[in-house]
């Protein structure tokens, strides 16, 4: 039987739901800040980003956060999935993956049946993502038309895209430029499907979006850098547009170093100097037995220990904000009896809204974190029900309006 623990909300709602789910450089830091009861719910989660060799990177990571700090249990997997577990966050890739996945409708039907076979297995994907190697700069160098929005020629890779492996820009008017059908449009299009594939089975598995690699020191100061860069923030863009999409920046949290420097690098084309982020060489470092910086040496994922560390607690910080943690809100005490005019009450996966008669003829909502409006009620007695069985574990809220008058309170319901 799930659990129900109610916090009364501070401030106003529009203000709790100002929280888009984005990890980039500005959360690495704030891992440290996740309460121990949401530490515990990630360690309820199983987590697969599916990738080639810059995969490796979620299970070196975690690993080695662990090893800093003992709360952070994490057991990493390849190729298969563990049992259920309370005791660690389970994290890794379940299968290889190449950009296939997202450029082909075959591959994406296959990760779909085994999104289905988990579900059905009773042990489901919590948090899925593709993780990028070099597929939007590798394969093609820039080449092609030159675009003439955004000044610069394409490169990439593209296996699984019905053109063959090629390079590859933003949108179908590219294909003018590249010869390819598939653009970044078709990964958006692909995560979407993903999205909706979970949401229509109701099935645990939230899939969120990414951005790719960094590192390649070829890459640095060039064209190929630059139309890079133009790819990771059309997907920002994107993501940016719908406040229920959720994004994990690894370009981003790689870009900036622990001491919050972010590494620009500048490309002449032609006389006119453009600049794009790159790694900072900080990330390319490794620790040694001390935890003292050290060379790197390839271990797989083809960026230092540094680096994996501060993707570790940028994945943290997005799992427990996806299992319900506010950051904004300071004092949450469970069952706190407070001057409320409802009260709320768990039982038998029923959520009773109980309210005075100010509140007849009112209205009662339930939305995600995201903002989304779940159900809509009207208020008819004293006391409004809502079943919750079908509900993911995280954090609601309901609101009670009538006229003047309206009410929010946060719900959390635990796995």
């Amino acid at each position: 039987m799930r659990k129900l623990i109610l916090f009364l909300l501070v401030g106003q709602f529009c203000l709790l739901l100002d929280g888009q789910i984005v990890a980039d450089h500005t959360v690495v830091d704030q891992y440290d800040d996740i309460p121990q009861q949401y530490i515990d719910m990630v360690k309820t989660m199983m987590v697969s980003l599916p990738g080639e060799s810059h995969a490796t990177t979620f299970r070196i990571g975690p690993n080695l956060l662990e090893q800093m700090d003992a709360r952070f249990q994490a057991e990493t997997f390849e190729y298969s999935t563990p049992s259920a577990s309370t005791q660690y966050l389970r994290i890794g890739g379940h299968r290889m993956a190449g950009e296939a996945i997202i450029f082909s409708q075959s591959a994406i039907s296959e990760v779909k049946q085994e999104i289905s076979e988990q579900h059905n297995a009773g042990n489901p994907f919590h948090v899925m993502g593709f993780g990028w190697c070099y597929d939007m700069t590798r394969g093609d160098a820039p080449g092609g038309g030159l675009d003439p929005v955004h000044n610069v020629h394409w490169a990439g890779r593209s296996e699984g895209s019905p053109s063959g492996s090629m390079r590859w820009g933003l949108d179908s008017e590219d294909e003018a430029l590249t010869g390819n059908v598939v653009s970044m449009d078709t990964y958006l299009d692909a995560v979407d499907s993903y999205i909706q594939f979970c949401e229509d089975n109701s099935y645990a598995t939230q899939w969120i979006f990414t951005t790719g690699p960094v590192d390649r020191a070829g890459h640095a100061a060039s064209e190929n850098g630059f139309q890079r860069e133009i790819k990771h923030d059309y997907i920002r863009d994107y993501v940016n547009q719908d406040p229920s999409r959720i994004l994990f920046d690894y370009a981003d949290i790689l870009c900036w170093n622990n001491n919050g420097e972010q590494h620009m690098t500048d490309w002449n084309d032609g006389g006119t100097i453009r600049s794009h982020a790159q790694i900072h060489p900080d990330n390319m470092m490794d620790y040694d037995a001390s935890w003292n910086l050290v060379a790197h040496v390839e271990d797989g994922d083809h960026i230092g220990e540094v680096g994996t560390v501060r993707l570790a607690k940028a994945l943290w910080w997005l799992l427990a904000r996806m299992a319900g943690w506010d950051p904004g809100v300071t004092s949450m005490e469970p069952e706190v009896e407070t001057d409320s005019q409802i009260s709320l009450h768990h039982v038998d996966h029923q959520l009773r809204v109980d309210t005075p008669d100010i509140y007849l003829q009112g209205d009662l909502r339930l939305f995600d974190m995201g903002g989304r409006l779940l159900e809509t009620l009207s208020i008819e007695a004293n006391r409004s029900v809502i079943d919750t069985s079908a509900l993911t574990p995280g954090s609601y809220v309901i609101m009670v309006s009538k006229d003047q008058h309206r009410e929010s309170r946060k719900v959390h319901i635990l796995p």
